[in-house]
């Protein structure tokens, strides 16, 4: 078809016509959307050589050269934001991203409307930011408008009175930012309507995918280097700056790194400067703690939320004051009762050596005796910190540590709360210990749960003639009791294995317990290294014998050692949110309370049903149990192998199979 030069195109007749030769050239757009982006972009005295280009054989939406009309790149451009198929803007020069281009540069060639205006901007003399440079400052060098001698003109919002400087208009009106409705548009990355941050690679991107561009530097195809491939290089592929032939535009100003993306300086820098600020004493030098503590936050795989951290975390003011020695570090561990910010930089402090951790757990558990002991009655006070000292704090230390272990912490504080509260009912007893009676001390065990840490006390006290001879029965040793069907354990396992709206680590340390019993203390205590990787499976090391997971427990096992960010061999299978610590046993609780079961249910139904189909003499060498603890489970399902020697071959078999998961 061809359109005589000076023919007027009518309304209407324009729009189908060029609906119709888009169609010919393999645009796929609804028809009503091009007719009306066609009438409202196209202008009157542009339509026939528009239509001429659409309609001839060399003109390609596929492939747009950067001298093709301008009204035909933006009606391309503003189909392609409608979700409009089959269009290849052209490529900016300049930026290597595909836009409309329009005006031209130095060297002739059309660049487009981004690149224009960035030709006048550049680093303000006065701010030290990149802007446009639109004034002079009394020292006769370019600045920004903002540091320029009549400053940044300010505008009244007609919307909602504020006094503001940048606004956008609005039918007519000059409002603010906050009034301005959000301009949606196509991101070419995630295909939804969003507001979009920047234009870059292959058209507009909103801010969610943009950041994740920034943040996620790889090695770029061209030089082989880290850097953020925001680029397009001359095959049409993304790249770096270097390798498009561009300025390094995220470059950290300091020390030219991409990895870490934070503005104008990397994150590692900005984090350098964080710490220097926080960290640092009154003379410029560094206390050792503080030295460590720096040391440590530089060496974190995600800078920007360590600068969050610091710069919103309720214990800046407590390392300030650290740093500059208006406090002591021991205040950390000499806290009776800390909050939950002070509990993360206590364990922050002793992950990064800036406190001794052969001694911090007695000091943090003596410092809450200390407190502990203060409610109790006055007269009672020396003899409750006697028998912490010499008794609940000695016992508790007894390993190779040094260090008191955090079940043994937990049973000196339920031991002497509970000395609290019988000292306390006592009192209201108004009985002296001496005449303390044997009715009393079955009435206190009717209203308390005692019977694991009284019978001591009242022992200790017996042999120093504190309290009359009393006998209280102790709690015999209970029968594991199986309460969940196999039937439940298949269905919690298969929801495991299966739900990936579950978290990972939870689902991997829950099918850890519910298929091998083991421990939950066990489990989070797992080290990566102890995952061992072969060519046809992966082998866990917990016991003598490495025990071979089954496929979905291996591919899970695969997967969350793939997400660790930068692992070490020797850290933690499931971290936790503190600094040096694994997850906590209530963190699986958690999990698995929709399920209606509990850690304990899971694993005594495991066990339950490994001891009836394997040996206890493999199961206690490949799962580090004691061999009794197998045995009595063997005999409450029936079975009366034993260790007989002959099923020992056969019976990992049974621990790699597992139970059946569809």
């Amino acid at each position: 078809m061809t359109i005589p030069r000076g023919t007027p195109q009518p309304d209407g007749v324009f729009g189908l016509r060029v609906a119709a030769a888009l169609a010919v050239k393999g645009v796929i757009a609804p028809e009503q959307v091009v007719i009306d982006a066609a009438e409202k972009i196209v202008r009157a005295g542009a339509r026939n050589g528009a239509l001429r280009l659409l309609t001839s054989e060399q003109f390609d939406p596929h492939e747009l050269h950067a001298e093709t009309l301008r009204e035909v790149q933006m009606l391309l451009a503003s189909l392609a934001r409608d979700g409009a198929t089959g269009i290849g803007l052209p490529l900016c020069p300049s930026c290597r991203t595909r836009k409309v281009v329009k005006a031209r540069n130095e060297h002739g060639e059309r660049e487009c409307f981004r690149c224009t205006q960035r030709r006048s901007y550049g680093e303000c003399a006065q701010c030290l930011r990149m802007k446009k440079l639109t004034a002079i400052n009394a020292d006769g060098q370019r600045v920004c408008q903002r540091c320029g001698p009549e400053g940044i003109p300010t505008f009244a919002c007609e919307s909602c009175g504020k006094t503001v400087t940048t606004v956008g208009r609005v039918d007519g009106r000059r409002v603010c930012l906050n009034c301005l409705p959000p301009r949606l548009r196509r991101c070419v990355s995630c295909g939804q309507q969003k507001k979009i941050a920047a234009t870059i690679l292959h058209g507009p991107h909103c801010f969610a995918c943009h950041n994740r561009i920034l943040r996620n530097a790889a090695p770029c195809p061209g030089c082989g280097q880290k850097r953020i491939l925001a680029f397009l290089s001359e095959d049409d592929h993304p790249c770096c700056a270097a390798c498009a032939g561009q300025p390094p535009r995220y470059a950290c100003r300091r020390c030219g790194s991409e990895e870490h993306n934070y503005g104008r300086l990397c994150g590692k820098c900005a984090l350098s400067d964080r710490c220097d600020d926080i960290l640092t004493g009154p003379d410029g030098e560094f206390l050792p703690p503080m030295q460590a503590l720096r040391d440590y936050l530089l060496a974190q795989p995600r800078p920007a939320q360590v600068i969050k951290w610091l710069r919103m975390g309720p214990s800046t003011d407590l390392l300030r004051d650290i740093a500059s020695g208006r406090a002591s570090i021991d205040a950390v561990l000499d806290t009776p009762r800390p909050s939950k910010p002070l509990i993360y930089l206590r364990t922050l402090l002793l992950d990064a050596g800036a406190l001794p951790r052969d001694t911090a757990a007695t000091r943090q558990l003596m410092a809450w005796a200390a407190q502990t002991i203060s409610e109790a009655p006055a007269e009672h006070h020396q003899m409750l910190r006697t028998y912490t000292r010499w008794v609940l704090l000695r016992r508790a230390s007894r390993n190779d540590s040094g260090d008191i272990p955090i079940g043994a912490a937990r049973h000196v504080k339920a031991s002497l709360r509970g000395l609290v509260a019988f000292l306390t009912w006592i009192e209201e007893q108004q009985t002296p210990l001496a005449s303390l009676t044997q009715a009393q001390i079955e009435e206190f065990i009717t209203l308390r749960t005692a019977r694991r840490w009284l019978p001591q006390f009242l022992a200790w006290a017996a042999e120093r003639d504190i309290t009359p001879d009393l006998g209280i029965a102790t709690l015999p040793r209970r029968e594991p009791t199986i309460s969940t069907s196999e039937e439940q354990l298949e269905h919690v396992i298969r929801i495991l294995a299966t739900d990936r709206t579950i978290a990972l680590d939870a689902r991997l340390a829950s099918l850890l317990i519910a298929v091998y019993g083991l421990p939950a203390s066990k489990v989070l205590l797992l080290r990566r290294n102890q995952l061992r990787d072969r060519d046809a499976s992966l082998d866990l090391l917990i016991g003598d014998r490495p025990l071979a997971l089954s496929d979905p427990i291996a591919i899970l096992a695969r997967e969350q050692l793939d997400l660790l960010a930068e692992p070490t061999p020797d850290g933690w299978l499931f971290p936790g949110l503190r600094p040096g610590q694994p997850r906590d046993p209530q963190y699986l609780n958690r999990r698995l309370r929709p399920f209606g079961v509990s850690i304990s249910e899971l694993q005594n139904i495991a066990r339950f049903r490994l001891a009836g189909a394997v040996p206890a003499k493999v199961l206690a060498d490949m799962l580090d149990f004691s061999v009794a603890t197998f045995e009595n489970y063997a005999r409450l399902s029936g079975s009366t192998r034993g260790d007989y020697p002959a099923l020992r071959g056969t019976a990992p078999a049974a621990l790699r199979k597992g139970p059946k998961i569809q």
